[in-house]
């Protein structure tokens, strides 16, 4: 049994035209989004043993914030440029790649991880994440390299702001 639960970053600050889009940090809302979330998550016990994030600014600040209101050691956190660039089939192969987790969190962006939910679960074919939105599947496989064999069963949803 596999869990993954994808969790698009909090938001962040508008994009000035000095500043690259990966510097980007979080707004005021977005650390009350990750705060909205973390809650929840805590709630229904659901942990990663693994937590893989993109390289970005936003995505990062997410991935500390959400391990200090869990209390997960922030050492979990996994940085991996193809979470910020990479397209689902990239993302596929990183996460069938690793057989020691049993739920791994992924912390990425827009359009790309409602893409990778849509491509694993038919039930999420409706969702399009918000900013800080949660999906959550599980996977009745015992390897990551098997995630393309079955479907994967929604879990939950979060979405910020209509909890």
């Amino acid at each position: 049994m596999k869990n993954l639960t994808l969790i698009r970053h909090a938001e962040a600050q508008p994009q000035q035209f000095f500043e690259s889009d990966r510097d980007r940090g979080l707004t005021q809302r977005g650390l009350y989004q990750i705060e909205v979330i973390a809650s929840q998550l805590k709630e229904k016990k659901c942990l990663p043993d693994y937590l893989l994030c993109s390289p970005a600014e936003r995505t990062l600040q997410t991935a500390q914030l959400i391990c200090k209101r869990l209390k997960i050691n922030p050492k979990l956190i996994n940085l991996n440029p193809i979470l910020y660039s990479g397209d689902t089939e990239d993302i596929i192969k990183l996460i069938s790649s690793l057989n020691l987790s049993l739920h791994t969190f992924i912390i990425g962006h827009n359009p790309t991880l409602s893409c990778l939910a849509q491509k694993l679960c038919p039930m999420t074919q409706s969702i399009i994440l918000p900013t800080a939105g949660v999906i959550s599947l599980y996977f009745d496989i015992t390897n990551w390299d098997n995630l393309l064999t079955k479907h994967g069963r929604l879990l939950f949803f979060i979405e910020p702001g209509h909890e």
